[in-house]
């Protein structure tokens, strides 16, 4: 799943730019570009409210952090997955400090152009283990 923030009242979606093989960073600009036919459920979680695009997958949760240079990016990518373990899964800083230094997951999906991509992922196993006391 993606949750995307929505920050304008009646905002649209847009897909596009639809890669069929991208190396990491896309560093030239260009990916293996192709065609795409989707199928997608859209809904709106009104109550929810996020600062960053998230994801879901059945193994991993994954926040996007975009900013005008990679330690901005970084940062942004580490805070919005602190966050989400905070106010989702209950954990406390130090918890989040000791489990991101232990098993994140980095990764620059996006330096092309002026504005740069970092993923940070985490692997779901991890959440369900007992919390520190």
């Amino acid at each position: 799943m993606v949750y995307l923030p929505v920050q304008q009242p009646g905002a649209l979606l847009y897909l596009g730019d639809a890669h069929a093989l991208q190396g990491d960073g896309e560093t030239s600009q260009y990916a293996l570009e192709t065609s795409m036919d989707v199928e997608f459920t859209v809904d709106v979680i009104k109550a929810k409210s996020i600062a960053m695009p998230r994801v879901e997958s059945p193994d991993q949760i994954m926040v996007l952090g975009q900013a005008g240079s990679l330690d901005e990016a970084l940062r942004s990518a580490t805070t919005g997955l602190i966050q989400w373990l905070q106010l989702d899964y209950g954990l406390t800083l130090p918890e989040c400090a000791i489990l991101l230094g232990s098993a994140a997951h980095y990764s620059v999906p996006n330096l092309a152009g002026s504005s740069v991509g970092v993923a940070l992922k985490l692997d779901k196993s991890l959440l369900t283990m007992p919390r520190l006391q």
